[in-house]
């Protein structure tokens, strides 16, 4: 055996020893799993990396350039159709508002000038009833309903020019209300209105009853001054 040592120089010659580590199976599985992920992780990036290069080539292109330039195009037409259409819209209520202030306008306006006819009538009518009118008379009596329970009563009363002094008096209404089905009478108001006609007078008063009666009948009665006698009455229907 001591003949198989070599000398070698001044050292001896011995055989090479080889060490190996060993290394658990779970432990090569886990590097070959981790080798494998940072194969998959370096293959997917390298697919993204080419993915996005062919977009931007794409993008690039001719044919995709014309279509980006189409669909910029198409956007602001867009763009300026909507505010014309907001123009238009604004226009048109302006338009529709603007019609329904003249037409109110109109209407009003027509109503003014139906009511300024009717007194230039009366007013026309009056220099020529005057003259021939009595000492007093009723030239017109009318009731009209203003809301449930509202009534509003008017009237105009005329002196003759043959009367050299002012008539002065008291004016009440005698009202028949259906309540029920039943008809009463009553006396408003409870004092008499003090009255002066000179020439011609204008009696207007508004009477509220309750919601659940209806005005059928009403009779305008002037009396002179200091007497309970009716001098003069004049009776409306009311109609409904």
């Amino acid at each position: 055996m001591i003949g198989r040592w070599k000398r070698r120089g001044n050292h001896l010659a011995t055989a090479r020893l080889a060490v190996r580590r060993h290394l658990p199976w779970y432990a090569r599985a886990g590097l070959l799993m981790l080798a494998l992920l940072l194969m998959a992780a370096v293959g997917w990036s390298l697919f993204h990396q080419g993915v996005q290069a062919g977009r931007e080539q794409a993008a690039n292109s001719p044919a995709a350039q014309g279509a980006s330039l189409q669909n910029g195009r198409l956007e602001a037409d867009l763009r300026e159709s909507r505010q014309r259409l907001q123009g238009l819209e604004q226009q048109l209520r302006l338009e529709t508002t603007t019609r329904e202030t003249l037409s109110k306008q109109i209407v009003q306006l027509q109503t003014d000038n139906g009511g300024l006819r009717e007194q230039i009538a009366f007013y026309e009518s009056l220099l020529t009833k005057t003259d021939r009118a009595p000492a007093l008379a009723i030239d017109q009596f009318r009731v009209e309903s203003l809301a449930p329970g509202r009534y509003s009563l008017r009237a105009i009363l005329v002196q003759g020019q043959s009367s050299q002094e002012a008539f002065k008096g008291e004016a009440d209404f005698r009202l028949v209300v259906e309540r029920g089905g039943r008809r009463e009478t009553m006396n408003w108001p409870a004092a008499r209105l003090p009255l002066t006609v000179a020439r011609y007078t204008r009696l207007e008063r508004e009477t509220e009853l309750p919601p659940d009666s209806r005005l059928k009948q009403v009779e305008l009665r002037i009396y002179a001054a200091g007497e309970s006698r009716v001098k003069l009455s004049r009776t409306y229907d009311v109609k409904g």
